[in-house]
């Protein structure tokens, strides 16, 4: 492999470890940067000690990135949160995610391994705690690492109470969210555990958990909790409230669009397929056509608490 500049580890940066869905990342960031600052949603998931191995390191520097991106091939530069302000790049050793602000022209960079165990963000300095740039770009890197452990992020909003959390799929502007208000509004003891991306994980019983992140959109809620995944449901705007159970494959064409896996890197797209097969096995899945009204919430409990007494006689 052909050698490239790198940004150096050393003692003029800071080791962070933060502990989400369980896994450890590793970040070393400038000791000019306060970290509470420049990742305030982290705080809950800061470690200050461990012994656990990392799924993934981060070197973050103010370097310019050397790389000639004129040898790399153009993957995407479509991005709901970037906008026209996002590209991802591949070359035959790394991947790179290229993106501005939307009101500078200086770009950020990451340079990450092929496995995303590897990364290196090459920050706009007068951004970096001013922007959630580098938050995002470390969901990426956990969004794929993850994937080796069993874990997964989802786009979904999730309702928890009493250790068990119902995960509310669909499209941007489905209703994720309203449809979490509803839970929160006229059902007794609900909380909200994440808006945006939250996390599932099988454990090794074949327990399916589902965790907070530092990442919940445009809601800031941001709890290190975990809590066993009761039910999955893809949310569709109608003129009725309606909830269908699927099964097998189904099942797994209703969860696969909510997936986080990169879909030009067939380990990693294989690999989020094969874990949501698995969440598919262990865990009801259903289909709710839904009003944005209190009825939609009372039928969706409704429906689950059924389905899980029904599941139990069986």
């Amino acid at each position: 492999m052909k050698d490239v500049k790198t940004i150096n580890q050393n003692e003029s940066q800071q080791r962070m470890h933060y502990v989400i869905a369980d896994l450890l990342m590793e970040i070393y960031l400038p000791r000019t940067v306060n970290s509470a600052e420049a990742l305030p949603s982290f705080a809950p998931f800061l470690v200050e000690h461990t012994d656990g191995d990392p799924i993934l390191s981060v070197t973050v520097g103010f370097e310019k990135l050397q790389d000639d991106m004129e040898q790399t091939k153009l993957l995407s530069e479509e991005s709901l949160v970037w906008g026209d302000h996002f590209q991802f790049r591949e070359s035959e050793n790394y991947y790179y995610t290229i993106l501005r602000t939307s009101t500078k022209q200086e770009e950020w960079k990451m340079r990450s391994s092929k496995d995303f165990f590897h990364n290196e963000v090459y920050a706009v300095e007068n951004e970096i705690q001013s922007t959630t740039v580098l938050s995002w770009l470390l969901m990426v890197t956990f969004a794929q690492s993850a994937l080796r452990y069993q874990t997964l992020l989802v786009h979904a909003s999730v309702v928890e109470k009493q250790g068990g959390g119902v995960a509310f799929l669909g499209k941007s502007g489905t209703g994720k969210s309203t449809h979490s208000r509803l839970w929160l509004t006229y059902l007794s003891g609900y909380q909200l555990l994440n808006d945006d991306n939250p996390a599932i994980r099988i454990a090794a019983d074949n327990k399916v958990w589902i965790y907070g992140t530092p990442w919940s959109g445009k809601t800031p809620c941001y709890r290190n909790v975990g809590v066993a995944l009761r039910a999955v449901i893809r949310l569709s705007q109608a003129k009725e409230n309606k909830l269908e159970w699927k099964r097998g494959k189904e099942a797994l064409i209703t969860l696969l669009p909510s997936g986080s896996g990169l879909r030009w890197n067939s380990g990693l797209f294989g690999a989020m397929t094969s874990i949501f097969q698995r969440v598919q096995e262990y865990v009801p899945v259903g289909h709710l056509n839904c009003l944005p009204n209190a009825e939609a919430a009372l039928l969706c409990e409704t429906e689950i608490e059924q389905k899980q007494i029904n599941e139990v006689r069986e």
